[in-house]
């Protein structure tokens, strides 16, 4: 009886810990989430928090009217797996959306926006 306690208590651990860990979700970025900025930045970074899938990660940034001013396609830093970045093209005034949509090597898919302003 005790025995099967103890089995019962590791697999519970163990499943807590696999679900703690099963999504990747942003940490930080450049630009800062709902940051204003005074220079036009040339890339959109976001570090998160595990490790990224590359062919299934992608970074979106759209103008006010919904124009794409991304240029290329997303890329995870081969030195960092946890760091997505994508160039821009030129930026004016304005306010811009970072849309991301990730894929964690353990198989989860975590997406969402924010916003940034270029004063």
């Amino acid at each position: 009886m005790r025995v099967a306690r103890v089995a019962a208590a590791v697999i519970a651990l163990g499943l807590a810990a696999v679900s703690a860990g099963a999504h990747s979700f942003p940490e930080r970025s450049e630009p800062r989430v709902g940051g204003v900025v005074r220079t036009p930045p040339s890339q959109v970074r976001i570090w998160f928090d595990g490790e990224l899938e590359p062919a299934f990660s992608r970074i979106q940034v759209t103008d006010a009217e919904g124009h794409a001013v991304h240029r290329g396609e997303a890329r995870v830093d081969s030195r960092d797996r946890h760091l997505l970045t994508v160039d821009l093209g030129p930026l004016t005034p304005g306010r811009y959306t970072v849309r991301w949509s990730v894929l964690a090597v353990d198989g989860h898919r975590t997406e969402g926006d924010f916003a940034f302003t270029l004063r």
